[in-house]
């Protein structure tokens, strides 16, 4: 399925979050605005949003006083504003096959527009006067930030070890997906030891998510991505690191010279694809095993759905 066909059931739940997105940047100072049509800030996917709706669809949840689409909003608006940060710290001239905002405005007003977002974000949550939102999407950008820093430390680092990837997407990636579903385990009532399973659920999914966008990175010709974008920024992902396990020969030099024809030989060699593919299966089956026991519904088989499209995405 695609992803339209996916978010049908929580539709209008996401055009509603799109809605707030949109009244939310709204100022009186005219380079806002200007920004905000270069850059709309509604664009996008929205799977943390979806992901939040079908767990609350799921659990009967989707209460309108609980203000899904609000909190949605601010998790957005936070995520957005990640994105442009990290474009500033890699000096990333593109996004998706689209120019990034800071090869149009420069750093310094990137760096302030993703200020500003962050704390739009956090402005609106706390002024839904529960705390524990706050605590969780707090924890979550202190493990972002953490992560982008551990990142940065390792660029160009060759021999950077498996265990030191999956702490940087853990918490760089992760931490977000975790948070979307710590809250809604939060919101209905859940007790620690459950809310605990919802957060190691959102972690799965999260890692899903990355290592399958570190893989398009590498395999796909349709993703928008420039193909071996991650590893010209410096950043040794997945696949990069399996290859060097797998692979007998010296092959940091084909890192070096990024020719992608010797690369995408060296990888189809060693069935690099297939071993990432494996490692995806591992937290596939787990979120899996988390979302089977709950009752069947069309907000079950589209959070199913979901995960077989984060896992099997060629964009």
């Amino acid at each position: 399925m695609n992803l339209k066909e996916i978010q049908q059931p929580i539709a209008h739940l996401l055009e509603e979050t799109s809605n707030i997105l949109v009244n939310r940047v709204r100022s009186d100072v005219s380079v806002i605005d200007d920004i905000t049509r270069l850059a709309p800030v509604a664009r996008g996917k929205k799977i943390r949003s979806t992901l939040q709706f079908l767990l609350a669809g799921m659990t009967n949840t989707l209460d309108p006083m609980l203000k899904h689409p609000e909190i949605a909003a601010s998790i957005e608006t936070f995520h957005l504003s990640s994105l442009i940060h990290d474009d500033v710290v890699d000096n990333s001239k593109y996004r998706r096959g689209k120019k990034t905002l800071q090869s149009n405005l420069g750093n310094n007003m990137t760096v302030l527009w993703g200020d500003f977002l962050f704390i739009s974000a956090f402005n609106a949550l706390n002024r839904l006067g529960k705390k524990f939102l706050m605590d969780i999407i707090l924890e979550a950008a202190r493990q972002m930030i953490e992560g982008q820093i551990i990142e940065l430390a390792n660029t160009f680092n060759f021999k950077i070890e498996e265990t030191v990837y999956y702490d940087i997407i853990n918490k760089k990636t992760s931490s977000l997906f975790a948070a979307v579903t710590h809250i809604a385990a939060a919101l209905n009532g859940e007790s620690e030891e459950v809310q605990q399973k919802y957060y190691q659920f959102g972690i799965d999914f999260g890692t899903i998510f990355q290592v399958s966008d570190d893989m398009l990175d590498i395999f796909s010709e349709t993703s928008g991505k420039d193909r071996f974008s991650d590893l010209k920024e410096g950043k040794i992902t997945l696949p990069f690191i399996i290859l060097q396990r797998e692979c007998n020969k010296e092959i940091e030099k084909h890192f070096e010279d990024k020719d992608p024809a010797k690369l995408l030989a060296l990888f189809d060699q060693c069935n690099t694809k297939q071993l990432c593919v494996d490692a995806i299966a591992q937290c596939y089956n787990r979120a899996l095993d988390f979302v089977k026991p709950f009752p069947d519904s069309i907000y079950k088989e589209s959070l199913v759905n979901l995960l077989d499209f984060i896992r099997y995405r060629n964009y």
